[in-house]
């Protein structure tokens, strides 16, 4: 039921649009039907200290697992255009709720999404790469 919801649902008609769709469908209560639409179904996702790479449905099983993010913000983005692809580069600090009454955990991150044209029209995230900042030294 929730793929035929996402299937529904419009695509963003630019990739900064998409950029936002992204960005505020994570901080929602029940993300899942929001990120489900943006996602191509091919799309991929290597992401955390372990090296984690997760097709559409593990990424999504994980994300349900993590705890709710209630804010997302990017800083120095950068997009390129080739064609019907986008790569967009930036900084991103997301506050997460692993222990939902505990203060939210601040994760830092450098990221990359690639954004492909959707046959249909719009954009769909096609890869998401993210690695964590640390301090330097």
């Amino acid at each position: 039921m929730a793929k035929d919801l996402a299937a529904a649902a419009p695509v963003p008609a630019t990739v900064e649009e998409a950029e936002a769709a992204w960005l505020a469908a994570q901080t929602l209560p029940e993300p899942e039907q929001a990120i489900r639409a943006l996602l191509h179904p091919g799309c991929v996702i290597v992401h955390s200290a372990v090296g984690h790479i997760h097709g559409v449905e593990d990424w999504l099983r994980y994300a349900a697992r993590l705890g709710r993010t209630s804010q997302v913000d990017t800083y120095d983005v950068t997009v390129q255009r080739f064609g019907t692809t986008a790569v967009v580069s930036c900084l991103q600090e997301m506050r997460v709720a692993f222990v939902p009454e505990l203060t939210p955990f601040v994760i830092q991150a450098a990221v990359t999404r690639v954004w492909v044209a959707a046959e249909a029209g719009g954009w769909q995230l096609a890869h998401l790469q993210m690695a964590r900042r640390l301090p330097p030294g």
